[in-house]
């Protein structure tokens, strides 16, 4: 009999616990660049520096602030081809903003991006290209989407993150060598 009263008070602090559970759901969509080309590629970010831009993208409510009005990348920095020893691709940016498209988050965030590659110099601006077939700012830009989602479990909460990937894509055969 005490077996069944221990049992059916662990049973209820057990529900208790579970009914009790905080669940937290963040959704992010976050920008990448990928070198998909045969050599490393240098990268240089040239950020919009008004609070005005950028602070509207980055109310992001964490439940540990940490990931709050920051940057996810360097201004600078190489991506090695696929297959290599280092990363191809690299996060620029996130935001809680879902209704957002890629290259609007592109274009409100950033002024213009610089590649080098082993044979050009790409220059990507709001109002146009140089070195590629297709701006990052254009609505015509061609994007490869993927979603991803982590669940945290902590004592009584319950986190579930959905993160929106965007990635544009540096090719080797939309490179133009001038």
């Amino acid at each position: 009999m005490k077996t069944i009263k221990y049992s059916g008070i662990f049973f209820l602090i057990a529900s208790c616990c579970i009914a009790c559970t905080e669940k937290i759901l963040i959704e992010t969509i976050e920008i990448f660049i990928q070198n998909e080309t045969d050599s490393i590629i240098h990268v240089k970010l040239y950020p919009i520096r008004t609070a005005k831009n950028v602070a509207n993208l980055q109310i992001i409510d964490y439940p540990s602030s940490d990931l709050n009005n920051l940057y996810l990348s360097s201004a600078e920095f190489d991506l090695f081809p696929p297959n290599d020893l280092g990363y191809n691709n690299r996060g620029l940016f996130l935001t809680g903003d879902l209704n957002i498209k890629p290259y609007t988050l592109a274009e409100k965030v950033f002024d213009s991006i610089y590649i080098s590659t082993a044979t050009t110099i790409i220059k990507f601006t709001h109002e146009n290209v140089t070195g590629y077939a297709e701006n990052i700012f254009s609505e015509n830009s061609i994007w490869d989407f993927e979603e991803k989602g982590w669940i945290y479990r902590e004592f009584l909460t319950h986190t579930s993150r959905r993160n929106y990937i965007y990635k544009f894509f540096i090719l080797k055969d939309k490179i133009i060598i001038e």
